[in-house]
Formats: structure tokens, sequence, C-alpha cells
């Protein structure tokens, strides 16, 4: 265990939040309680940045403002205090043509990020229900050209069912290329990006931005495109709900999954306690 945390960050969907991607009441409260102690705060998400992700603060009726904020895997940073944003490696057309259509056999649905919005090949039932959670639009390409008419963070292809996700995972790795690596997001999500970039990079270039040695990051993930973070961080948690990969890298792994409060009852039991804090109290929303 780290001996002082300067920055807590974290992964949303399957760390920060339930499944039906709510906070649960102990994690809002200990978010609530570093932030007046002065510890800073980050997301580390998967999803571009922009005001739809922003927003979910509000949604997660915390009481503050995070301080950073890492978007398509560690392809974008923005710090909220200096008002700074970078992008980094993005894919080039010929690299994501490349990869559709190796990609063909597994019959996934690939779509790419214009902003928030989505451009995908097609618009099926699982991409309606990502625009409503996200409140967010997708459009369907009239040409499979369209998605590599110019360079992009990174590819995304969904599968229809999570069965899928192991043949498809060694199909990609049937395809080395220094240009491109992937991994899964979720159990029907396998991405592509640039392999400079991960979550790790965005943090490693907060901290370098902001005087933060890494021996005094905490993060908290559970799925593959959190391990450049996890291992980048002085101290990793991986949710009891996160993938094997995940977990062995990890420093440590919850005793509760993230429909349980993993995140708010491991900084309690592992932090609050070996540092004699005061626990806060959760309140009712």
């Amino acid at each position: 265990m780290i001996e002082t945390m300067k920055l807590l960050v974290a992964d949303i969907d399957g760390t920060l939040v339930n499944e039906p991607r709510e906070m649960m009441p102990l994690t809002r409260a200990v978010l609530n309680d570093l932030h007046t102690r002065g510890v800073l705060l980050g997301i580390a998400s998967g999803r571009p940045l922009g005001p739809h992700l922003y927003e979910q603060k509000d949604e997660w009726k915390v009481n503050f403002n995070f301080d950073m904020w890492i978007g398509m895997n560690g392809g974008q940073l923005y710090d909220v205090h200096k008002d700074t944003y970078e992008h980094f490696y993005k894919l080039q057309p010929k690299t994501i043509e490349e990869i559709i259509t190796f990609m063909k056999p597994m019959h996934a649905n690939p779509f790419i990020y214009l902003g928030e919005d989505m451009l995908s090949e097609e618009v099926d039932e699982e991409m309606f229900e990502s625009m409503k959670r996200h409140h967010i639009q997708c459009t369907k390409v009239e040409e499979l050209s369209e998605l590599w008419k110019g360079p992009t963070s990174k590819i995304l292809f969904r599968l229809s069912d999570a069965s899928q996700m192991p043949e498809a995972e060694s199909f990609a790795a049937q395809h080395p290329s220094k240009d491109y690596a992937a991994f899964k997001t979720q159990p029907t999500m396998l991405e592509f990006q640039d392999p400079r970039v991960n979550k790790g990079l965005g943090v490693e270039r907060y901290c370098q931005q902001n005087g933060i040695s890494l021996d005094e990051v905490m993060a908290f993930g559970d799925m593959s495109n959190d391990n450049g973070m996890m291992s980048t961080a002085g101290w990793s948690v991986c949710l009891k709900n996160g993938s094997d990969d995940t977990k062995a890298l990890a420093n440590a792994i919850t005793e509760y999954d993230n429909d349980h409060d993993g995140l708010g009852h491991y900084m309690i039991d592992h932090w609050y306690v070996t540092h004699g804090w005061k626990t806060p109290e959760p309140l009712d929303i």
C-alpha cells in the first residue's frame, strides 16, 4: 500500500458505478470526503471527452468537480484546473481499413466516434441502447469506407454475444501489428488502438505536469483497457467483478463487486482504517 495518496483515478463502468450505471452510496461518500481532504480525483474512461461525459458527475450526485479526465482509453487528457486538453496517437486511415478488413469474418459491428457521437456499419439494438445511455447519436454509414475517412483514436467492434469474445480475441491476436493493439473493454466489445495509448499514459502525463509522483497515485479498474493505468499507478485495485488479466496485474482485489459498493468498501477497510481516518457516512440521495 502506498503511504501518501495525492491522486485517485478510476474507470467508470464496472468500477465506479454499478451495472445500472449508478454510483453506490459508500463510494459517493468516500469520494466526497477525499475531495474535502485535498486528494485529487480523476476519471479514466474509454469514451470520448466532452459535455455528455462530464455531465455524468451530476448523475452521480457528488458535491465536487473532478480534477482530471482521461478519455478514449488514454488517447485524450483534460486537466480541469489548467483547462488544457491533449490528444495522443490516433490511428491512421490505412490502419483502420486494414483492421476492419481482417475482422470481417467475425461478423461484428464496427464503429468509431465522431466527437461524442458514433458512426457505425449498423445501427442495431445495442447501438440504440448505447445512444440512450450516453445521450448521444449514432449514424449508419452509407459506405464502409466512411469509417476510415480520417484519423481516429480507436475503432470498436461490438459482438452479438459475449460467447464470441474468446474467438474474437484469438482472431485479433493472429493479426499482430506495430500499428495497433486489440483488447476487450466489455463482454461484447473489442477495441483497437495505437499500442502507445493506454490509460496509464494519461495518468503519467497528468502527474508529470502537476508534480505528482506515481507512487502517490491509487487506481481502480476492472477490464483490460485499465491495465496500463494499473501498471502505472503506485497502488492498483481491481474490482471483484473484473477480468482475470486485470486482477493479475493489480496490487489488490476488492472484497465486493461494483454492484455492492466495491470501491467504497475497499477504501474504508484498507485506507481509512489504516490511516485512522474517520469513516464518512453515506447520504440518502
